[in-house]
């Protein structure tokens, strides 16, 4: 795992991570339970969910089908503040 990166994907890639300086914000694509949540950053839960760099736009798609899976409106990122 590379300390520098900012965009990670679990192992079985079906959660989703950016990190914010001192936080993480979680997409959890599993269709039992969708979610999005923000959360300290804590480099064991990356590591023991043996998660892997991921590209910004992987993580961008991931938030948009979770947004998608809870029926929530879409911003499009270009739009974002």
């Amino acid at each position: 795992m590379k300390e520098n990166k900012d965009f990670f994907r679990s192992q079985g890639g079906g959660q989703y991570f950016k990190r914010e300086g001192d936080h993480v914000k979680i997409v959890c694509l599993y269709e039992f339970n969708p979610s999005i949540e923000r959360t300290k950053f804590n480099v064991a839960l990356i590591e023991a969910l043996h998660c892997e760099p991921c590209e910004a736009v992987d993580f961008e798609k991931a938030e948009l089908e979770v947004a998608r899976l809870l029926d929530l409106p879409i911003v499009p990122v270009h739009q974002r503040a």
